[in-house]
């Protein structure tokens, strides 16, 4: 499978200006470079995780500048985007139409994420990628809901990336103990301050029908996927202690990292030991 590849530089350049226009750094890993980033390191993930990609109807929820859309096209799927930010949405337009998939990936604005445009069970997997950190806490379990409204039944819905408020040091703007701080402080400091998640808001939000497949397959895609990232020896191996030691306690590896990283199968809640002796 090769790897994407700038197609049309003509959207390329306009993606470019956009971005700047958008105080944005187009040179940026995180903008001109996610792509590139992206098939890098999360495209292991999907990879890993037990599913057919290709042909699949994926959700990119919180597409950003489409940079984990246009790698899942690349693999085959078949890719819807939405953002509440329209701005990024035109972004993420452009830089699908700079990689070649200008009509292959569908992308909308969702000013209202409570309230997607979608039928029940319209998609096969759902990701949220570095995004549900950002959905305003007092509505974070109504989008929950509507995320799993629209994924059908045996789909998988793909967290990473999400700040881990268990952890003192906020991952995405690298403060310190913010995590810690109760929502209470943000009124009286007026100020919007970042925080993470806490996992079992991850874990319990989308409702009981789900299975952490990190317990299912004992860890085995998470680590594989990892390897191929290029994490170190020695760290998978802390890993492979963590996730032995946090076994008999039901809990999965990455919901106790500083970022989330959890791969929910809606198939009913089906137990661990149920779904190896089936």
């Amino acid at each position: 499978m090769q790897a994407p590849a700038i197609r049309d530089f003509e959207a390329h350049e306009r993606f470019r200006a956009t971005a700047r226009r958008l105080s944005l750094d187009p040179d940026s890993v995180w903008v001109g470079g996610y792509v590139e980033n992206g098939w890098r390191h999360g495209r292991h993930v999907f990879e890993c995780a037990g599913l057919t990609v290709a042909g699949a109807s994926v959700l990119e929820f919180g597409c950003n500048v489409g940079a984990t859309s246009i790698v899942l096209a690349t693999m085959g799927a078949v890719v819807t985007g939405v953002d509440v930010n329209r701005d990024f949405v035109e972004l993420a337009g452009l830089n699908a139409a700079s990689y070649g998939f200008a009509h292959a990936i569908e992308l909308l604005h969702a000013p209202d994420t409570r309230r997607l445009p979608f039928a029940d069970g319209h998609f096969d997997v759902v990701i949220c990628s570095s995004v549900l950190e950002y959905v305003p806490h007092d509505i974070l379990g109504a989008v929950q809901r509507e995320l799993d409204r629209v994924l059908k039944h045996g789909g998988t819905i793909l967290i990473q990336g999400t700040g881990n408020r268990l952890w003192p040091r906020e991952v995405h703007s690298g403060r310190w103990f913010v995590n810690y701080l109760p929502r209470a402080v943000d009124r009286l400091l007026a100020a919007d301050i970042r925080r993470g998640v806490f996992p079992w808001q991850m874990r319990r939000g989308f409702g009981p029908a789900y299975s952490d497949a990190g317990l299912l397959d004992r860890g085995a895609g998470y680590l594989e996927a990892r390897r191929r990232m290029g994490v170190s020896a020695a760290r998978r191996m802390l890993l492979r202690t963590a996730i032995r030691v946090l076994a008999p306690l039901r809990l999965s590896v990455g919901l106790l990292t500083p970022t989330i990283c959890l791969q929910l199968r809606k198939d009913g809640g089906i137990a661990p030991g149920a779904a190896r002796d089936s």
